[in-house]
């Protein structure tokens, strides 16, 4: 078992029982001053020591124990107050809340001598100062000058040889797996029809791992700022899940192509990566096997349609062209599964105009390529203004039924999002 004795010391006192303890846990012990301490990661029992100095430990040692996570320590303290003092233990106690995720094995605190600097300025102040010179605080630095003692350091480093044979004779507990949560991350949207798509990818993912908790991330900044704390952003459901003490997670990503959102969401990811163990799913337009496991699931929930009806889709795509190739190819990939089936973007390409002529038949079934049926499908696709495509096929002779629901409603694509990961 590696031990490591990280302290300070201003006046010796400190470092007199820092050597003891270090002496009684073995040659192998490490000592160190905590400014130039070797990383906690690396021991298994960290002995830390102290002077109290306005009621904490002193600087370079309060760093040190931040570092400290999930460690067995024992603390060590010296201090001119009596030992047994209700001051001691409370500068004892606000040590130990510094500690983060950390047994405390070992405590010990001691008595110690003031330098001859400090001691003169206690005794230069004023009467009417509460901490003023007087008899009881005379007999009670008279003791203080005297510690620690030899019988200090014996009780100190039987206490920690105690605490560290302890610990290293105990049997081995078994390994607690790690804890581990479940995140969908998606763009968002303020129609309220939208919600019933991420509830269903919700409900499937529920469903595949019931012993994960759930928590749902938006990526769109204007969806945050108009709903608030109903769309938190997905760094900040990260760092709630590092402050609650989650080591990894299951990162769903709620988009159907790798363009800008899902790059933005890769990066926030990675900078949890130290903390916080990830599988971020990759969506479905991404490679050509989960496109058409994919597309089979959205299929799997379209209406049997019309000989004179065709299918078509509208994707969202991108105005620069970032998934043209993704888009293109699963318009491809409809075309082959049946010829009825199109597949045109709002921006980017393929878009609507070529494929218009296209179209066969008398009717046109128009259904959104977005996992919600938000304000694209809304107007864009099903609005009564001139430039919609419902508008716009009807002006050319069709007859059209627009599907509002997002393709997040459909039981088999939220399977194929749950399934994922």
């Amino acid at each position: 078992m590696k031990c490591l004795v990280v302290y300070t010391s201003r006046s010796g006192n400190t470092e007199k029982l820092a050597r003891a303890i270090a002496a009684a846990l073995g040659p192998e012990c490490v000592l160190a001053a905590a400014a130039d301490a070797p990383p906690p990661e690396n021991f298994d029992f960290i002995a830390l020591g102290f002077g109290v100095y306005g009621g904490w430990p002193d600087g370079d040692l309060r760093s040190y124990m931040k570092r400290c996570r999930r460690k067995n320590v024992g603390l060590f303290m010296t201090l001119g107050a009596w030992p047994d003092s209700e001051h001691a233990f409370l500068c004892m106690g606000r040590a130990e809340g510094l500690l983060e995720n950390c047994t405390t094995r070992v405590k010990f605190i001691c008595q110690g001598g003031y330098t001859p600097e400090h001691l003169a300025r206690m005794k230069s102040r004023p009467a009417d100062s509460p901490h003023a010179w007087d008899a009881g605080r005379e007999a009670r630095v008279a003791e203080a000058m005297k510690h620690p003692d030899e019988t200090d350091l014996r009780i100190a480093a039987d206490r920690f040889r105690a605490a560290a044979e302890k610990l290293r004779n105990a049997p081995p507990r078994p390994a607690k797996p790690p804890k581990r949560a479940q995140v969908l991350a998606v763009f968002g949207s303020t129609v309220p029809g939208a919600e019933a798509s991420y509830r269903a990818i919700e409900d499937a993912m529920r469903e595949r791992h019931p012993e994960l908790p759930l928590f749902r991330a938006c990526t769109s900044y204007a969806v945050r700022s108009k709903c608030a704390a109903a769309a938190p952003s997905l760094s900040g459901v990260l760092m709630r899940l590092v402050r609650e003490g989650y080591a990894a997670a299951n990162l769903v990503v709620g988009f159907l192509s790798a363009g800008e959102e899902y790059h933005k969401v890769r990066s926030e990811a990675a900078a949890f990566g130290p903390q916080l163990e990830l599988c971020v799913t990759r969506p479905p337009l991404s490679d050509r096997a989960g496109l058409r496991r994919f597309l089979g699931a959205v299929l799997a929930g379209l209406p049997e349609r019309a000989p004179d009806e065709c299918v078509l889709f509208m994707g969202h795509g991108h105005a620069g062209g970032r998934s043209d190739f993704q888009y293109m190819a699963a318009a491809s990939e409809l075309a082959g599964l049946d010829p009825a089936l199109h597949l045109a973007c709002v921006e980017g390409e393929p878009s609507f105009d070529p494929v218009l002529p296209e179209l066969r038949g008398k009717r046109v079934r128009l259904v959104p390529f977005m996992l919600v049926a938000g304000d694209h499908a809304l107007n864009d696709m099903a609005g009564d203004g001139p430039e919609s495509w419902k508008s716009r096929l009807e002006a050319a002779g069709y007859e059209t039924e627009c599907v509002l629901h997002g393709l997040g409603e459909n039981p088999a694509v939220a399977r194929y999002f749950a399934e994922l990961v």
